[in-house]
């Protein structure tokens, strides 16, 4: 890439200057970095905004321990540069890419990446629903997988990014689904065809249990909260996607909700960024048949609700107040 070209040889960052409120974000111009080896450049065209770079920001996240950092996992693009590798993987010069970070960094008008992130965009599918889709599709996916073969799911907060896409792929793989959800977004996953129960209610692991026929084999949960035990059977598996844990205190619980976990025999921790960073071509694998079941019209998505990068703080307010079933995605054209 360089001036030479007509290509921009300069990125706009969205960082974090500081913990806090939205007014921590700062965006600052930097050079693109040049590619090395198999790496390759993409110019990014949407990235979605979410609860973990809001808690990210906040100071709560225990994968951001300093501040200094560039928010966001997943993005669309376009190739800019092609290496021996992409081009094994059919990813040429000018297409269409989504992928997942291992660590922050996507909200950036550039990436300098391995090519074994990146998976194709179907043609059809508008780059800002692809948007919303990576990083929670592969978050809803891998808690499934480790949930093993249970028959009867439940989904915590069912309406939420991550819980809506983990209800339809239980689904499609003839599981028994049950969630959770507020009255205020009962609409939202109204047409999954699934049993709802109000999480607020004071013996909801019953209801549970009750509109599933019996106690639950599995519970894919973001919430840290022990009643969720109480809608499984004896031995029934709890994967955790999040430890929501307390206002102020998120990164203690989730260091202390993980610790817990490791020792238990029925406990299991999600983590997207480690998955992809440990079995990628799964990844690729399970990346591209999620935007492919989008393209299709089979997989249901979170509606993007558009905000330019240069008006990041702006995005971080819309995301705080995020309306359920839509999700705050980046543009940086």
């Amino acid at each position: 890439m360089s001036a030479k070209d007509g290509r921009d040889p300069s990125r706009l960052v969205a960082r974090v200057s500081r913990f806090g409120d939205a007014g921590a974000m700062v965006l600052a111009r930097e050079a693109v970095r040049p590619p090395r080896g198999t790496e390759v450049v993409v110019r990014v065209t949407h990235a979605s905004l979410g609860a973990t770079d809001l808690l990210a920001r906040r100071g709560g996240y225990a994968l951001q321990p300093a501040p200094g950092f560039v928010t966001g996992y997943d993005f669309v693009g376009e190739l800019v540069t092609e290496s021996a590798v992409s081009v094994a993987l059919g990813l040429r010069e000018g297409a269409r890419v989504a992928g997942v970070l291992p660590r922050m960094g996507a909200h950036t008008s550039f990436l300098t990446l391995p090519a074994t992130l990146l998976v194709a965009v179907p043609d059809g599918l508008d780059p800002a629903s692809a948007a919303v889709l990576p990083l929670d599709g592969i978050t809803a996916a891998r808690a499934l997988q480790l949930a093993g073969d249970a028959r009867r799911v439940l989904v915590q907060g069912a309406s939420g990014a991550v819980g809506m896409l983990a209800a339809q792929l239980a689904q499609q793989q003839s599981r028994t689904v049950v969630g959770t959800a507020s009255p205020r977004s009962r609409v939202v996953v109204a047409g999954l065809g699934i049993p709802l129960v109000d999480h607020r209610d004071a013996d909801w692991p019953a209801l549970v249990r009750e509109a599933a026929g019996g106690a639950m084999d599995a519970a894919v949960d973001h919430t840290g909260s022990p009643r969720v035990r109480e809608t499984l059977r004896e031995g029934g598996v709890l994967v955790h996607t999040a430890f929501a844990g307390r206002a102020g205190y998120e990164r203690a619980d989730t260091l202390r909700g993980g610790a817990a976990a490791a020792v238990s025999r029925t406990d299991k921790v999600c983590s997207a960024p480690l998955y992809v960073a440990t079995r990628r071509a799964e990844y690729r694998r399970v990346l591209a048949g999620l935007l492919a079941s989008a393209a299709s019209g089979s997989l249901r998505l979170a509606e993007p609700a558009p905000i330019p990068l240069t008006e990041v703080w702006d995005a971080h307010r819309a995301a705080e107040g995020a309306v359920p079933g839509h999700k705050i995605v980046l543009t940086m054209r």
